[in-house]
């Protein structure tokens, strides 16, 4: 029995050590994602807004004006001037730094027109260019649109180069360029977040695996405190059966409060066998509030870096991540509560402990594709030990669950009705073989290759010793059907 704990024990570490590295690597691949659909949209939108102001360029200046500018004294200083002023106005109403137009001649390339910033001279007109770079001149041979980006003494730009050519045959390039350095600045910044809350989650990773090493150590422990004694209470048994008729009934009694203990101490052993679950539920459960996070750091940095970051938008940011850390603490205060030791009964609705298991396990269903179908129809309340009642639905939902995954079930679901005073969990997982229908509440009996046996045995004992109520199984058309019957609690 040690040895097949002890191998149980080593194979929740690897699962778990697995879990992280697979979450690792899921938020990294999701950081990247979200990076190159941010480049990709400042991509998309500079490059769209570049065509259409090129573009614009030659209907400002007309086609007439590109027959005559391949001569080098065709256009006046006034007229030339004049264009300046034009592209000018059109720069600033489309918000571009510069638009141009050029000609090649005998392999070098001149300026025909060109708007300037303040402080720059208005001429433009044969301005030759030096700085021309080689795809620059070879765009007079194609004939699509070229993007570049290109640095020179006026700073680095984005740049669009659209060839054209007049009905006269006379071939010329508009273009217009945005200046990025802001913005190559700001996809640098929005990279530096990612990493920094990459960091910060592998920290939050490791706490959490150390915590989760601590928790399976304790469960070692005590699982083998518990064998060495019940060890221990067969040898003195043993010993006892000897005086048992002399004292039979007070034995007898003796029996019963030493049974309800063990009970208890099985209790707790399956319950610190479902820590370990729930720190892949809590994870489950804070995957996307963390991912929520990560998009509102997005949009205000970009919102930063335009310039068009206001005080509602800070509101709005700041409530959005109120409402997300909500989320997450109501989170954790569920799963505080869960394993909380139950000391008394209390009165509870029905239908109110039921929706405490589903703000558990909600999460958990949904990511892996199972429907969870709820009717609840019940009207009363049940005094009982809440956390103890809410253990034996979870196992029956992950039993469901499980099965559904087993046998690869296509629109798996999982059923809860509620009904006076019964609850009832119900699948769709093909149910329970007829030859083993009546050894599933059996101690140890189990079909699961790692299980243990104690899940469906604690929940009867729960349910009938604990609490005087019925705990039954029947196969339906598609599944298995439980059956929880507070009709006889007290």
């Amino acid at each position: 029995m040690k040895e097949e704990l002890l191998r149980n024990y080593f194979l929740k570490r690897k699962f778990f050590i697995m879990l992280f590295v697979g979450i690792f690597i899921i938020l990294i691949s999701f950081s990247v994602f979200t990076y190159k659909l941010l480049e990709n949209e400042y991509n998309y939108q500079i490059e769209a807004k570049l065509r259409s102001a090129a573009l614009n360029t030659s209907f400002v200046l007309g086609e007439k004006f590109f027959d005559k500018a391949v001569k080098k004294d065709a256009v006046s200083k006034s007229e030339d001037i004049n264009n300046t002023l034009k592209l000018n106005k059109l720069a600033k109403n489309e918000g571009v730094r510069y638009f141009y137009s050029m000609i090649e001649k005998k392999g070098k390339i001149y300026f025909t027109s060109s708007s300037a910033l303040p402080g720059e001279s208005l001429e433009s007109y044969w301005v030759y260019y030096p700085e021309a770079t080689k795809n620059l001149k070879n765009i007079f041979k194609i004939n699509h649109p070229f993007y570049e980006v290109s640095t020179d003494r006026w700073g680095t730009f984005k740049s669009i180069l659209i060839p054209m050519q007049t009905k006269e045959g006379v071939k010329y390039i508009v273009g217009a360029d945005i200046q990025i350095d802001r913005i190559i600045k700001a996809k640098e910044d929005f990279l530096k977040k990612i990493i920094l809350i990459n960091i910060l989650f592998v920290f939050m990773m490791i706490y959490f695996a150390y915590k989760t090493r601590k928790l399976l150590k304790n469960e070692i422990e005590v699982i083998e405190h518990i064998q060495n004694k019940l060890e221990k209470e067969i040898e003195e048994k043993t010993k006892e059966l000897k005086e048992l008729n002399k004292t039979l009934q007070k034995r007898i009694e003796e029996e019963v409060a030493k049974n309800r203990e063990k009970d208890k101490k099985l209790i707790i052993s399956s319950r610190l066998s479902q820590m370990g679950e729930a720190i892949y539920m809590i994870t489950h459960q804070w995957q996307q509030p963390l991912n929520a996070i990560t998009l509102i750091v997005g949009y205000i940095e970009i919102l930063k870096r335009d310039n068009k970051l206001t005080s509602e938008d800070i509101d709005y940011c700041i409530n959005e991540v109120n409402q997300i850390v909500k989320h997450m603490y109501d989170t954790m205060h569920n799963f505080k509560s869960f394993f909380k030791k139950d000391k008394q009964k209390e009165n509870i609705k029905i239908n109110d402990l039921v929706k405490e298991v589903m703000n558990i396990l909600e999460v958990i269903l949904k990511n892996k594709n199972i429907k969870l179908l709820i009717d609840l129809e019940s009207k009363e309340s049940v005094n009982i030990y809440k956390n103890e009642v809410m253990q034996v639905l979870i196992d029956l939902i992950k039993n469901s669950v499980d099965e559904i995954e087993k046998k690869n079930i296509k629109n798996g679901f999982v059923k809860i009705i509620t009904k006076d005073k019964k609850i009832i969990v119900e699948d769709n997982a093909g149910g329970i073989p007829e030859n083993i229908k009546d050894k599933i509440f059996d101690f140890h009996f189990t079909t699961k290759e790692n299980g243990t046996g104690l899940g469906l045995y604690m929940s009867k004992i729960i349910i009938q010793e604990h609490h005087n109520g019925k705990l039954k199984v029947e196969n339906t058309e598609n599944g298995a059907k439980f059956i929880i019957d507070f009709t006889s609690t007290q």
